[in-house]
């Protein structure tokens, strides 16, 4: 069966070493062509997608499927090759087959713009790689200049995707090992234990037989773990487990250094690309968490019923750690910005339905518990939650913050991100209707959907989890979280949004999450509690509890034009009610109140103020 979508980016490296190696830019932000790069022919069909399918690090390039019959090629920047007769081309790729025959690929020189000699091609007949594909060129056109492409030859709808990455023209050395890839979790609670896993690279001559990894914390000694007994040629991988685990006993963040070294019992010809480093970041205590899940669906997805049925089933079972969100496609609910990225966002996109857990991985929504139990497992490095929520049923604007503290420094590029998402959406036109492939019972049993129609009509279908807009894009706020990031720093930002008057206010939910912009994943998760009714709501008394977390006290401030006796209230998470607090007894100050919270135990509450008629919630983490 056909695969439904079409995206892509390519992954290059940039650079001169030793007089020998030159290493073609970096355009994993996702430029396609990259910068000084062409594409000859249907420039639509090459594209950037934040996937690993070739066997490197994402992103990748990716040539996708169409109708007709012709030639493509991805071109590369003049390289002035003068003084050498042989150079290497190195790249990572794997071919999608769908059926016969299939277009040939390949790989072609030139000199100047002048014809084309293929160095490397093939037609297949079934699927190719992932694998490393290393070529030895010598011929007429290495001089000043040299060009070199990638290219399609054929029936273009007899093929899925061709995946294209790590692409590396060199004059190899005699002997060298890259270390290209160290695997570390970013953050470990005190005493626990992490394996060191990673990739090594033969970028020389000379078959590795041996080498060291050594790792580093904080520049201490090296933790030295042998391997032997290998045969990696040039361009072939290894992929190494250390055989001493880091064990942490104190909270804080660590620098670790990773080396390889010793190399066949010696020193090898590229020290520059010998190290790589990463941060660990030990948490004193552990963030309430949790997860956050986009499901790609359409209506026009016969399979998608498989979503619906595995959503519905993950809000019921876990309603206190799971948020889920469907991400629509080509029908009435569809939010374009977000429905665009969604083949980046979500890692080996491979179709409808599918979806992703936090941005880690991709499942299958029969997959969505799996995926949500390794999640679960993963430590947050900061709470977050919304704070100062405000609704203006007159000019219809919400408004909140999305607020964390974090527990541990932090390197990597933060963002806030804010969604709102809809339950029971319904239409009355065709497009309201949904596919439903498992009618009938052909395909077993799927939620009732087996009993259903196909197309089941738009009046029997109601559409829950729907995401209506994410803020301020699919990746987040940016600027909206300051370095440094630093343990017990406590940051905010502020989002308004104008509800359209077709959304039911009382069926939205708003998100708030915390991204890592550097690793491309989520860390934490919440979902808004709206304690008073949406009548009581207004934005001009605005909350603040500081110090939060807090421990035996915190005080309270709140904004009102006039003066007023408050009335407090604090609820658990269920909602149950705590304790009130005497007004009078509990006033400091003008429109600042102290809050005894001794005797509440760990976790989040809810302190509810109302004053003159004006309600506001705003959650307090309490820790001991």
């Amino acid at each position: 069966m056909k695969k439904i979508y079409t995206i892509i980016c390519l992954f290059f490296l940039a650079g001169f070493v030793s007089g020998q190696t030159y290493l073609l830019e970096d355009f994993s932000a996702g430029q396609m062509p990259p910068s000084g790069w062409t594409i000859q022919n249907l420039p639509n069909q090459w594209s950037c997608a934040a996937s690993s399918i070739a066997g490197g690090a994402a992103p990748e390039g990716k040539f996708t499927y169409t109708n007709g019959v012709s030639v493509t090629r991805l071109i590369s920047p003049v390289v002035n090759l003068t003084g050498m007769t042989t150079v290497t081309l190195m790249f990572n790729h794997m071919y999608d087959w769908y059926s016969n025959p299939a277009p040939k690929l390949g790989v072609a020189t030139r000199t100047g713009t002048g014809d084309w000699t293929s160095v490397w091609e093939i037609t297949p007949t079934s699927n190719i790689g992932p694998q490393t594909k290393v070529l030895t060129i010598s011929n007429s056109d290495i001089g000043s200049g040299f060009q070199f492409c990638f290219y399609l030859d054929g029936n273009f709808y007899n093929l899925d995707y061709w995946y294209v990455d790590d692409i590396t023209l060199l004059t190899p050395p005699e002997l060298d090992a890259a270390l290209t890839k160290i695997k570390l979790p970013q953050y470990l609670s005190a005493n626990d234990s992490a394996s060191l896993t990673g990739k090594v690279k033969n970028m020389g001559t000379t078959v590795i037989h041996s080498f060291d990894i050594g790792y580093s914390i904080d520049g201490g000694q090296q933790i030295i773990s042998s391997y032997a007994g290998l045969n990696l040629g040039l361009g072939v991988s290894y992929d190494f487990t250390h055989s001493e685990p880091l064990v942490f006993s104190n909270p804080g963040s660590y620098k670790v250094d990773v080396k390889v070294q010793n190399v066949n019992g010696g020193i090898d010809d590229d020290p520059a690309n010998d190290t790589l480093s990463t941060h660990i970041g030990v948490v004193p205590w552990l963030p309430d968490k949790k997860v956050f899940c986009e499901e790609a669906t359409g209506t026009w997805c016969g399979w998608c019923v498989r979503g619906i049925c595995f959503m519905d089933y993950m809000t019921e079972t876990y309603p206190d750690t799971w948020i889920g969100v469907a991400v629509h496609n080509g029908d009435p609910m569809v939010v374009t910005e977000w429905d665009d990225e969604i083949p980046n966002i979500i890692p080996d996109f491979p179709g409808y339905p599918s979806g992703t857990i936090d941005r880690v991985k991709m499942w299958d929504p029969q997959d969505f518990e799996q995926g949500y139990l390794e999640q679960m497992e993963a430590i947050s490095p900061a709470t977050v939650e919304i704070v100062n929520f405000a609704w203006d049923p007159d000019t219809r604007i919400v408004s909140f913050d999305v607020q964390s503290q974090f527990v541990i420094d932090i390197f990597n590029e933060l963002r806030f991100c804010a969604v709102i998402s809809e339950d029971s959406l319904y239409g009355t036109g065709s497009d309201w209707a949904q596919s439903n492939y498992y009618a009938g019972g052909g395909q077993g049993e799927m939620c009732g959907f087996e009993t259903k129609p196909n197309p089941i009509p738009a009046a029997s279908m109601h559409y829950d989890h729907v995401g209506r807009a994410i803020l301020d894009s699919p990746y987040g706020t940016v600027g909206s979280i300051t370095e440094p990031i630093t343990a017990g720093s406590t940051q905010s930002y502020h989002y308004e949004y104008t509800i359209p008057e077709t959304w039911k206010f009382d069926k939205l939910h708003f998100i708030g999450l915390i991204m890592d912009h550097t690793g491309g994943v989520i860390l934490n998760a919440t979902e808004d509690v709206i304690w008073v009714g949406t009548s009581e709501l207004n934005n001009d008394l605005r909350l603040r509890i500081f110090p939060n977390p807090a421990s035996d006290k915190a005080t309270l401030q709140y904004t009102l034009d006039k003066p007023g006796i408050p009335n407090i209230r604090i609820y658990d998470l269920p909602g149950n009610c705590f304790r009130t607090l005497d007004p009078v007894q509990s006033q400091i100050g003008m429109n600042k109140i102290q809050l005894d919270l001794s005797g509440l135990r760990q976790g989040f509450y809810f302190v509810e103020v109302t004053v003159n008629g004006h309600s506001n919630t705003h959650k307090v983490a309490v820790t001991r």
